[in-house]
């Protein structure tokens, strides 16, 4: 039995692959709006809706007896993934780790500023922009709050009570947030910035799976300025960003170790 991990638009993908190859699985997702990602799988997988924390995680590891880990989690949910390692090494049981691949941030040039993490992109927020885009999450609004009491914010959010309920407390009115779920076109990317006549847009590097090279080039078209928030830094063990590569070495996971 393999735990996947997921929540993204990969983690249906992989699921779709490791059933292909008969390999049993159990997905999870963090909310009950995610388990569509698994729609249409037949036979239909079991995908459960949890938010793990490291005893919670080991805990179903044992009890469902998964063999191996693969975790699709997206590249800025850090925590569970090292909730996931640590279990893995714990119950030695195999971890793989597939990361969509990363969007070559060194060819844009001028518009683009990269910073470490969230804390940063506020003070940039701070310091530029009068008009600024936030499509960095929900969860990340409450980091915000001093740029949004400051200027005019306007966040793009996913169209559920928790992200409404994350950004009102965060302090934006309803005519400030944009509920939406993606993938966005480019055309519309641009048409958001210049209808509401952005100056600033800060975003994190989710990669092309995660509308980020569509983001960057509407902005660049406009010539809107871009802040892009690095990935955290985490030491994966077994990484791939090939789905196949993946799934091959997550069948062998138990193997290995």
């Amino acid at each position: 039995m393999i735990l996947l991990l997921s929540g993204t638009g990969e983690g249906r993908v992989l699921g779709a692959r490791l059933q292909a190859a008969g390999l049993p699985f159990i997905a999870s997702v963090t909310t009950p709006e995610a388990r569509a990602l698994f729609a249409g799988i037949e036979p239909a997988p079991e995908v459960c809706v949890t938010r793990f924390t490291g005893d919670s995680l080991e805990k179903f590891l044992r009890e469902r007896r998964v063999r191996a880990i693969l975790d699709a989690t997206h590249p800025f949910a850090r925590r569970i993934s090292e909730h996931a390692m640590q279990a893995a090494a714990q119950l030695h049981i195999g971890y793989v780790r597939y990361e969509r691949p990363a969007s070559d941030l060194a060819a844009e040039e001028g518009l683009v500023q990269v910073v470490p993490d969230l804390a940063a992109a506020v003070q940039v927020c701070m310091q530029r922009g009068t008009r600024i885009f936030l499509t960095t999450g929900a969860n990340t609004l409450n980091t915000f709050r001093a740029v949004i009491a400051r200027t005019f914010v306007m966040a793009r959010i996913l169209p559920t009570v928790a992200s409404l309920t994350h950004a009102l407390e965060a302090g934006l009115t309803p005519a400030q947030i944009l509920a939406l779920r993606g993938p966005f076109s480019e055309a519309l990317e641009c048409a958001l910035l210049r209808e509401y006549r952005f100056d600033l847009l800060v975003t994190k590097e989710s990669g092309a799976a995660g509308g980020l090279d569509g983001k960057l080039a509407a902005a660049a078209a406009l010539q809107v300025p871009a802040v892009v928030v690095s990935r955290p830094p985490l030491q994966y063990a077994n990484l791939y960003h090939d789905i196949e590569e993946a799934v091959r070495a997550v069948a062998t996971a138990d193997e290995r170790r």
